[in-house]
């Protein structure tokens, strides 16, 4: 294995999280993330973009192409042609001032309020929600910034005739208890990645306790669509569900746990047909980690430790590619010794011999 950087700063809005990453069609690898950020929760994150063009070892200065006056979060990308979507989601004003008076100093506290108090009621009401933007041309330029009704972090994946295929929670924010009002699994699709079908409701686990969020879904070939879940409970639970569709991702099968001490998923189909699942685990020892099935994800190798030396639990969101000469790329986040803020770094990796 091979580990590198991707983008990290020392600077006092210098945090980034939260990546995903794609081949683009002129064999570029594009890593998106949330940057320039002051911390895990603030009013300052925008969603940047990084390029490679050497496989993933060298990597661009991080380029802005999706900015709202809000908190703009996990950042997903799939691409199909010369289209790019990419995919994030924000929160409110009264979200910012909440976390601010619980987490932060006074000084970040009136930096944050400041902010917000120059955020207009029509800003927010613009921009609020789940939002993307989009390449018409390889990921070169993006258009204007609109919403869809659903999100998660890495956004949709490509089905095989060319379009995009979305599995999200439908879009809400948290209450001043820290509760969802709405807890729905649904999914939209769209031939071009601007105009989305209406959203279809996905019937998901329900266990009291337990709660279901950030899907991500990889196509298996046909109308065959791989799904899982991030579920947790406060017993410290934190794992990945998983569920397959037959009909284009029209509806699911059974949920069932993976057990796997980790989350939240993300897939990739391999060219050799193998599904690479990556997922953050953050409990001691802290890192990311991939496992690989063979049959669609009926079944899962061994657990790969990608890296094993995080510091805390604030890492993951790992995403992987796969690079000219069938070798794997994952980035993913988390911080260095004695690091301010929070880095996306990558590994290159290969898959392991099919025993």
């Amino acid at each position: 294995m091979k580990h590198g950087t991707v983008v990290k700063s020392e600077l006092l809005f210098g945090g980034f999280n939260w990546p995903s990453t794609a081949r683009l069609p002129d064999g570029r690898i594009m890593a998106v993330c949330s940057g320039f950020r002051l911390a895990h929760v603030c009013p300052f994150g925008k969603v940047v973009a990084c390029y490679s063009s050497d496989e993933g070892l060298t990597w661009s200065l991080p380029s802005v192409v999706l900015d709202t006056p809000l908190d703009d979060r996990d950042a997903g990308i799939a691409v199909s042609g010369e289209r790019v979507v990419v995919t994030s989601f924000n929160n409110s004003r009264a979200f910012q001032r909440r976390i601010a008076g619980r987490d932060h100093t006074p000084a970040e506290r009136a930096l944050i309020g400041a902010y917000c108090d120059m955020v207009s009621d029509e800003e927010e009401e613009a921009y609020l929600g789940s939002t993307f933007v989009v390449s018409k041309d390889g990921g070169v330029t993006f258009g204007k910034v609109s919403r869809v009704p659903v999100s998660s972090p890495h956004g949709p994946c490509v089905l095989g005739d060319g379009s995009f295929y979305y599995l999200g929670k439908a879009f809400c924010m948290e209450d001043e208890h820290g509760c969802f009002a709405i807890d729905r699994l649904q999914s939209i699709s769209s031939k071009d990645g601007e105009q989305w079908t209406p959203p279809r409701e996905i019937p998901m686990p329900a266990i009291d306790g337990v709660l279901f969020c950030e899907p991500h879904a990889v196509c298996l070939g046909g109308k065959s669509i791989l799904a899982g879940l991030r579920a947790q409970d406060r017993k410290g639970m934190f794992t990945i569900w998983t569920a397959k569709s037959d009909d284009g991702g029209q509806s699911f099968g059974e949920w069932k746990p993976t057990g796997f001490d980790g989350s939240p998923p993300h897939f990739m189909r391999h060219s050799c047909g193998a599904v690479v699942i990556t997922y953050g685990r953050r409990k001691a020892p802290f890192g990311q980690r991939a496992r690989i099935s063979y049959d669609g994800g009926e079944s899962w190798g061994e657990e790969i430790v990608l890296r094993g030396d995080g510091l805390n639990w604030d890492l993951g969101y790992p995403a992987t590619c796969e690079c000219g000469d069938g070798s794997l790329l994952t980035v993913y986040y988390q911080r260095e010794s004695g690091a301010r803020h929070t880095g996306i770094y990558y590994t290159k990796w290969q898959l392991p011999q099919r025993q």
